[in-house]
C-alpha cells in the first residue's frame, strides 16, 4: 500500500498529469520486464542505435497514422450512431460478462486494458525484430493496414460503447478513477467501438509472436485473451466489434505476407497494385 503522503501528491496532481503517468509508468516498467525475459542477449546501447538507425521510421509511420485515425474519428464522425444495428445483432449478450463485478478485478481488467495492450502491441516489434527483421517490418505494415481499414467505420459507421448504450452495463473503467475518466474522455470519442482496435491489433500481436519463440507466443496469446475479455468486462466493446476487428486482423495479416521486401516505399507500392 502506498504511504499516504504519495498519494496525497499524487492526487493532487493535474488529471491529465495523473492519467499520463499512470499508463506510462506501467508502460515503461513492463517494457523493461519484457527485455528482461524475451531479449536479455541485446544490450540496451544496441536497441537504442537501431531504433535511431531504423525502427523510427516504422514504429513513428504507425504512431502518425494511429494519432491520425484518432484525429479524424473525434472531428469528423457522422452525428447518427448506428449501435442499435449492433444490439439488433447480438442484443444483450455482454451484459454477461459483468455477471460478477469485483474491485480488484476491475482494477486487473484496467490495468491489462490501459497498459497489457501497448506492451503487446509494441514489444512485438522488437521481439520479432530480434529473430527476423522483415518479419518486424510486416507487422508493422499489418498494424497500419488494421488501423487504416477502421477509418471508414470510425466514420461513417460510429458505434456507442456498450456502457452508454446499455442501462445493464457499467461503465466500470470510467468510474474506477476521475483521473481514468478525465484522460479517456479527453481523447475518446466513445462512438468508436466497431471495430475494436484493442482486439484486433492485440490479436495481430499475437498472431506474428507465432514467428518469434513459443514461450513469448504463448505470452503474448494470454495477454491478448485477457485484453479481448477486459474489454468485455469493463463495458468498452460489444462482441461483434471483437469479431470483425479479427476480419480486418485477417485482410491485413494476408496483405502484410505478400509484400516481397516490407520497407514502406515497396511495401506501399506493392499494396496497391495487389489490391487494384
Amino acid at each position: 500500500m502506498l504511504p499516504p503522503f504519495f498519494v496525497d501528491r499524487f492526487t493532487s496532481l493535474p488529471l491529465g498529469l495523473q492519467f499520463t503517468l499512470l499508463v506510462a509508468v506501467p508502460s515503461v516498467v513492463a517494457m523493461l520486464v519484457g527485455k528482461r525475459l524475451f531479449i536479455p542477449d541485446l544490450r540496451f546501447r544496441d536497441l537504442f542505435w537501431e531504433f535511431l538507425r531504423t525502427d523510427w521510421k516504422y514504429l513513428g509511420v504507425a504512431w502518425v497514422v494511429t494519432e491520425l485515425v484518432n484525429t479524424l474519428a473525434l472531428r469528423f464522425h457522422a452525428p447518427r450512431t448506428f449501435t442499435g444495428a449492433i444490439y439488433a445483432v447480438e442484443g444483450a449478450t455482454v451484459v454477461t460478462f459483468q455477471a460478477v463485478t469485483a474491485v480488484p478485478l476491475t482494477i486487473f481488467a484496467t490495468a491489462i486494458y490501459l497498459v497489457g495492450f501497448p506492451f503487446v502491441v509494441l514489444f512485438t516489434y522488437f521481439k520479432l525484430k530480434a529473430h527476423d527483421e522483415e518479419e518486424a517490418y510486416r507487422y508493422a505494415l499489418a498494424y497500419v493496414v488494421v488501423v487504416v481499414s477502421a477509418v471508414p467505420f470510425f466514420l461513417l459507421f460510429p458505434v456507442k460503447v456498450s456502457s452508454l448504450y446499455l442501462s445493464t452495463v457499467e461503465p466500470l473503467m470510467y468510474e474506477l478513477s476521475p483521473a481514468i475518466q478525465y484522460g479517456i474522455f479527453s481523447t475518446d470519442t466513445l462512438v468508436k467501438a466497431f471495430p475494436s482496435l484493442h482486439a484486433g491489433l492485440s490479436v495481430l500481436a499475437a498472431v506474428y509472436a507465432r514467428k518469434a519463440d513459443a514461450r513469448y507466443a504463448y505470452t503474448v496469446g494470454t495477454l491478448t485473451v485477457a485484453i479481448v475479455l477486459s474489454t468485455l468486462y469493463l463495458g468498452i466493446h460489444w462482441v461483434t466489434d471483437l469479431a470483425f476487428a479479427v476480419v480486418l486482423v485477417w485482410v491485413a495479416y494476408r496483405l502484410s505476407q505478400r509484400v516481397s521486401d516490407p520497407r514502406w516505399s515497396v511495401a506501399s507500392r506493392e499494396l496497391v497494385s495487389r489490391i487494384l
